[in-house]
């Protein structure tokens, strides 16, 4: 067959030129769940990177592609391989190489990545935090009404971190992360009660400052009925009048004081709302078992056989139990792992990622042996190929809480009967006031179940053959009846241990502190109200 030269000069039709334009600026296809799968070789493919994708073709109009800047994206060190992106290998990764991936995109404004650079200067990643940075960064995404960045403001207030110490600034930005009403509560249970006593002395007050007010009125009508005075009566009006100027002086300075305290604390407590701003809900949909709360999933992990640290004894039946409890009575769909390495908890959580959406839950229980720094800033989850002057199969929590941040799921909940570190304060949990009505918690409990949260509740300590944390959260929770929130849960251990006279003092519940949270809760429902 002869080749017609001018088949390689001519203009290709329109339709052919639309075809390939079109085809050029389709999305790179994704990769296959067998890809994703099969791809991992070890833990380390697992670890999360920086990754900055390629850049892409794009159509302008009918005749005209670009190419689209490249995109910065959190995941996975083999996802970012298949999707043709490029990283810097975890184990070499800083400050100044995360900086190269989120930096520009920071610059244009968009929120997420000046939050991710906000985090990356609180890090310090190599180097040492530079906490101003952070928290300006932090507000530039806060401005934004960008949640998990107003927490992160909010937490170097709390601190004094890079800012001047400020808890009304900090108490301020939780709850504009929380979206919170005038009657939720965002502080540890024991300052709010403090608080509350401070209220009614501040109201005490104020009811004594409206008795020496009518004290001043009822002196100055007994001066202006004195017209025709006698020495006698001229010496008690200057005795009254003496009297005057000294009430009114204390007056003074008590509303100075008054207004002074009012201020302090009216951010942290503020008066109950009318019926008319009080958020309403339908009588009909007022009960909490209308809510669809989605699916419930558990990953707990039991790790007692060790190849080379002390077996823990009750680490299998514990397990065995929690898995049974959240089945059997709040309908989880529960994957037990026991006796699990490095790679099989890492891919577990990977999986995990590929398989929950936004409108699931996810509880994930761990027991077993852990490892903490001596300046308690880092923590290790040890897994049943850990050695013991190694860390090189220790899995650190920070590695725990990004996998965990790239899930889809709004509300994940990690308990840990062993150590964990990366928490922010108790201070940043937002939790639900204990005197609202069936219409008011139903409402609350409908907008928290709308933002993300990431909480943790860990024993604080190296499991060993000390169950008591186990039976105290196997036992709140079978104890309940209701729509349980962690923090009640948290709170109910507490008491329950002691009541028990036993160490509840090294119990530890807040936020992740390096995974976005919108300050939420996490709702354990039975089975009979779902």
């Amino acid at each position: 067959m002869r080749l017609n030269p001018l088949h390689f000069t001519r203009r290709p039709p329109a339709w052919a030129i639309a075809l390939c334009a079109g085809l050029l600026s389709l999305p790179a296809p994704g990769p296959t769940h067998a890809e994703k799968r099969s791809d991992p070789k070890g833990p380390d493919d697992l670890l999360v990177v920086d990754c900055l994708l390629p850049q892409r073709v794009r159509r302008l109009g009918r005749n005209s592609t670009y190419l689209a800047p490249r995109q910065p994206i959190r995941t996975t060190a083999v996802d970012c391989r298949i999707r043709g992106g490029e990283y810097t290998e975890p184990d070499e990764a800083n400050y100044a190489t995360s900086l190269k991936v989120w930096l520009p995109q920071a610059k244009t404004g968009d929120a997420e990545a000046q939050y991710f650079v906000g985090q990356i200067f609180e890090k310090g990643l190599g180097t040492t935090p530079d906490y101003g940075a952070a928290a300006e960064w932090y507000g530039k995404a806060a401005a934004q009404d960008y949640g998990p960045a107003q927490i992160g403001l909010g937490y170097l207030y709390e601190e004094g971190l890079g800012v001047e110490q400020n808890d009304v600034e900090a108490l301020n930005w939780y709850r504009k992360a929380a979206g919170l009403a005038e009657d939720l509560v965002v502080l540890q249970q024991q300052d709010y009660d403090a608080l509350l006593e401070a209220q009614a002395a501040l109201d005490a007050s104020e009811r004594r400052a409206t008795e020496m007010e009518g004290e001043i009125e009822a002196l100055r009508q007994q001066l202006e009925a004195a017209a025709a005075e006698t020495d006698a009566e001229k010496q008690a009006r200057n005795t009254l009048d003496r009297l005057l100027k000294r009430l009114e002086a204390d007056y003074v300075e008590q509303r100075r004081e008054l207004d002074a305290d009012r201020a302090r604390v009216a951010w942290h407590v503020k008066q109950p709302a009318t019926a008319a701003a009080r958020p309403a809900a339908a009588a009909a949909a007022a009960s909490l078992s209308d809510i669809a709360f989605g699916n419930y999933h558990a990953l707990v992990i039991g790790n007692g056989s060790y190849q080379q640290l002390p077996s823990i004894d009750t680490a299998t039946s514990e397990a065995e139990k929690i898995a049974s409890t959240l089945q059997e009575r709040y309908g989880f769909s529960v994957r037990l792992m026991l006796d699990a390495d490095r790679f099989g908890i890492m891919n577990a959580l990977n999986e995990l990622r590929e398989e929950l959406t936004s409108e699931d839950h996810l509880l994930v229980y761990y027991v077993g042996h852990g490892q903490r720094d001596d300046d308690g800033q880092t923590a290790f989850w040890q897994p049943v190929d850990a050695e013991p002057d190694s860390p090189a199969n220790w899995i650190p929590s920070a590695v725990i809480s990004e996998h965990l941040d790239l899930l889809a799921s709004n509300h994940v909940f990690l308990v840990a009967n062993s150590v964990f570190a990366g928490l922010r304060t108790r201070s940043s949990v937002a939790r639900l006031a204990t005197a609202l009505t069936d219409e008011e918690r139903y409402y609350h409990v409908k907008q928290l179940l709308e933002k993300r949260s990431r909480l943790v509740l860990t024993s604080g300590g190296e499991a060993d053959d000390d169950a008591t944390f186990a039976d105290a959260f196997i036992g709140a929770l079978e104890a309940n009846d209701g729509v349980l929130e962690a923090s009640k849960l948290y709170q109910n251990m507490n008491a329950d241990l002691h009541a028990a006279a036993r160490d509840a003092s090294r119990l530890e519940f807040a936020t992740m502190k390096w995974a976005r949270n919108d300050l939420a809760d996490f709702f354990f429902v039975p089975k009979a109200m779902r």
